[in-house]
């Protein structure tokens, strides 16, 4: 519940944050430093934050975050109503609620590990993915379209009621940190040795050393970030291709994330299928092709129904790939590092997601926005083709596909 309700309230503001930005401001480049600042902290913020989840109790942490979105959330409703919202204003805002959401998702991550069995990873992966596809990409957009079209503040109002729902919930979750830290990769146990004490730089210094002394969280994570660069462009530009390009009206434009939402609930139902089929790393390649092969269509084919279609598939691509990587990060990791771990992780493949804002931004103003996705499209196969051998080895305690000895 707690859960459902902070990813309906990003939802709301997924939607609603650029179509405000859109009526102030109808440029690319406008909509897109909108975009870049919300996303910064992920760059900027989100390994120190990993650090104190670590120390803190999560739910705690997670409470904290939420009740400071319902701040910022009703900051923009009264600049709203007060006529002084302004695009130097949505980029504060927008960069204060995406900082207080690394602490939210850092501690996430932490509960996650210790309550599932790290056996059971794939579906509770897969349900966690279920949860974020009906609130984050179908509850939340769908509400924001119809909200944003009866009044510009009303989306941002209901955001802080449900982050207030979320803040509320949270307080009653329970966790116990696991009597056994370490997780063991190539046949080595591995724990934190920095747990017991240490600064919070030292333990962000020992979050990134992990990630990097990884082989298979290195490949990871330099994957997602060329694709992480890649999406942020088309997202950069998206409320544009859909309100201009497309043509479609404020209510109708969040059908596009609600065709991508469709798909990736057949994938959270379908993943756990495709891995006792197919290794892990082969699924994984087909999801990354079927996002480029998207991105082309947008691009190449700019008509309502293709791009229904086009957002479906790279939702089914998408959820996949979520599921599958994020399985074989939290299996190289050692559970009582999780947040700094994923925190670095973020900012090395998410931290990046400002400069591909901008990029997409200065493309769409240059040479057109459906430029943006077939060049988008072109990049993340060109990755798939670098990366696919490496994604062809299966990581240690993943499930055998059948047939397999």
């Amino acid at each position: 519940m707690a859960w459902a309700g902070s990813l309906t309230g990003d939802g709301l503001r997924v939607v609603a944050l650029p179509l405000l930005a859109v009526s102030i401001d109808p440029s690319p480049t406008a909509v897109a430093v909108v975009a870049a600042a919300s996303t910064l902290p992920w760059l900027v913020v989100a390994i120190p934050a990993g650090a104190w989840v670590d120390r803190l109790d999560p739910a705690a942490a997670m409470a904290a975050a939420h009740l400071a979105r319902v701040l910022l959330s009703l900051a923009v409703v009264a600049a709203v109503l007060t006529g002084i919202v302004s695009i130097p204003l949505l980029c504060a805002i927008g960069f204060a609620l995406t900082a207080a959401e690394t602490f939210a998702d850092g501690s996430a991550q932490t509960l996650l590990l210790r309550i599932v069995p790290p056996e059971q990873l794939e579906r509770a992966n897969a349900r966690f993915v279920t949860v974020e596809t009906l609130a984050l990409d179908l509850a939340g957009p769908l509400a924001a379209g119809v909200l944003f079209a009866l009044a510009f503040w009303i989306p941002f109002a209901a955001s802080a009621g449900c982050f207030l729902v979320a803040a509320v919930r949270v307080v009653g979750i329970r966790s116990e940190r696991p009597a056994e830290p370490g997780v063991r990769v190539g046949g080595t146990q591995q724990r934190d040795v920095s747990a017991a004490g240490g600064g919070v730089w030292a333990r962000v210094r020992a979050g990134l050393s992990r990630l990097f002394a990884d082989p298979v969280l290195r490949t990871l994570a330099i994957t997602v970030a060329v694709m992480a660069t890649a999406n942020a462009a088309a997202d950069a530009v998206l409320v544009i291709y859909g309100t201009q390009i497309l043509q479609m009206s404020d209510a109708l434009y969040p059908t596009l994330l609600v065709a991508y939402a469709l798909g990736t609930l057949m994938a959270a139902a379908l993943v756990g299928r495709v891995i006792t089929r197919f290794r892990g790393g082969r699924a994984m390649m087909f999801a990354l092709f079927g996002i480029s092969g998207g991105m082309v269509l947008l691009g190449l084919v700019p008509v309502v129904a293709v791009a229904w279609v086009a957002f479906a598939v790279m939702g089914l691509a998408g959820g996949t790939w979520n599921v599958l990587s994020a399985t074989r990060r939290q299996r190289r990791t050692p559970h009582d590092m999780i947040a700094r771990v994923s925190s670095a992780f973020r900012v090395v493949a998410w931290g990046v997601i400002p400069i591909g804002a901008a990029l997409g931004g200065l493309v769409g103003q240059r040479w057109g926005v459906t430029t943006v996705f077939t060049s988008v499209g072109v990049v993340i196969a060109v990755l798939g083709v670098i990366v696919v051998r490496s994604f062809a080895t299966v990581e240690p305690g993943s499930p055998a596909p059948q047939g397999s000895s």
